[in-house]
């Protein structure tokens, strides 16, 4: 009982500070006992466990003590913890409600960004930011992570709208206008990786869509209405006038520092190849920076690339749990997809994706705020009797 009712909480409070899933991951911790023969058998767990640990043990060699045991608490109660938190639910409904919850509170939060955005509610609430007034929509977010999560959500209406049998009349409208809001959320972000990984995946959503249905109509009229939204909102935003127009690889420091950033990693991987430097120890790796004469920042906390910072950080042997973890959630996904015809796989699955082509970019899968909502969500449509 009381594992639902930390979920309960987790689904409705996460949206509103990523505290508030260190402390229920502490509970979840405590609790692990119970389930242990349970929990045990999943091999998703037991590679979570073993790059946990791994990072942990690199610790205790490293020269930026703190910052790598900062960085593996964030795998930690980002990875770790709230998969099993989510891995304890196995009844189907509470699943469900457990989505609809945390969908609907996300919602309401993107809701007021947006009006915060256009200077119609307050730009800031408890020190978290909603918007910044006709630049980014940040939704209690980096405007990253925020642009992260709207394809996520997105994924959980458009695949239902275009999956899901038997649906109302009304209630296809209410997803279909859930999904052109979470789009333009999106948009709104400013944040053009995930304007990338969004567009592709929602690209994949449809080739899926088609290929199983031999329909277009849905997917094109969405895009088509959401595309005109988009124009408009971008023909009276100069901020994102400029934003787009200038995004150069050779002119903007954004970029150009990314780019560096994977020089740099591809430096440390070459010298460290099995097990890498440590946690959050590429970027104070002064003789990389020095060899390609890159200029080294003192704020830098990772490499602008998950793969790349993972591959710097924890070597080949890192990397291949990390593949590992991937993999075995994908296929357990799939898997349930297949199984049990769940269109909440399949939503999280092509959520995966474009996170997975959202990391290419930056690296909000080291959490602590997206990584907690996709291994949880993940544990929770994976669990199973």
């Amino acid at each position: 009982m009381i594992e639902l009712v930390l979920n309960y909480i987790f689904s409705a409070g996460i949206i509103f500070s990523h505290i508030i899933g260190y402390i229920i991951s502490a509970l979840v911790f405590l609790l692990i006992y119970k389930n242990w023969n349970y929990i045990k058998k999943d091999k998703t767990i037991f590679f979570i466990t073993a790059f946990v640990v791994y990072g942990f043990i690199w610790v205790f060699f490293t020269d930026y003590k703190k910052d790598a045991l900062e960085d593996m608490f964030n795998y930690l109660s980002s990875w770790l913890l709230p998969f099993i938190l989510g891995y304890y639910i196995v009844d189907k409904s509470q699943k469900e409600k457990l989505i609809k919850i945390y969908i609907t509170v996300f919602t309401i939060v993107l809701f007021f960004s947006v009006l915060s955005y256009f200077g119609l509610f307050y730009q800031e609430i408890a020190g978290s930011m909603l918007a910044i007034k006709g630049e980014h929509l940040k939704g209690l977010l980096w405007h990253i992570s925020c642009g992260a999560m709207c394809v996520l959500l997105s994924c959980f209406t458009l695949i239902p709208l275009l999956f899901k049998e038997n649906l109302s009349k009304k209630h296809k409208i209410f997803l279909f206008l859930l999904t052109m809001f979470f789009m333009v959320c999106l948009f709104l972000s400013g944040s053009r990786g995930y304007y990338i990984a969004g567009g592709i995946t929602y690209l994949l959503i449809c080739v899926f869509y088609i290929i199983k249905t031999k329909k277009f109509l849905i997917p094109l009229t969405i895009f088509l209405l959401c595309a005109v939204v988009v124009i408009v909102l971008f023909s009276n935003n100069k901020f994102m006038q400029s934003r787009i127009h200038n995004t150069s690889i050779t002119k903007e420091w954004s970029l150009t520092n990314r780019i560096d950033s994977y020089k740099v990693a591809l430096v440390i991987i070459k010298d460290n190849f099995i097990f890498g430097v440590g946690p959050r120890q590429s970027v104070k790796q002064t003789e990389a920076y020095n060899q390609i004469h890159v200029y080294q920042s003192n704020e830098s906390r990772h490499l602008h690339s998950m793969y790349l910072n993972v591959f710097a950080e924890f070597g080949f042997v890192g990397f291949v749990l990390f593949f590992c973890i991937i993999f075995l959630i994908l296929k357990n996904l799939f898997l349930e997809y297949k199984r049990e015809n769940s269109i909440l796989a399949l939503c999280m699955i092509f959520a995966w994706i474009s996170l997975l082509i959202g990391d290419s970019f930056d690296t909000v899968l080291r959490g602590p705020r997206v990584a907690m909502d996709y291994f949880w969500l993940s544990g929770l449509l994976i669990s199973k009797k």
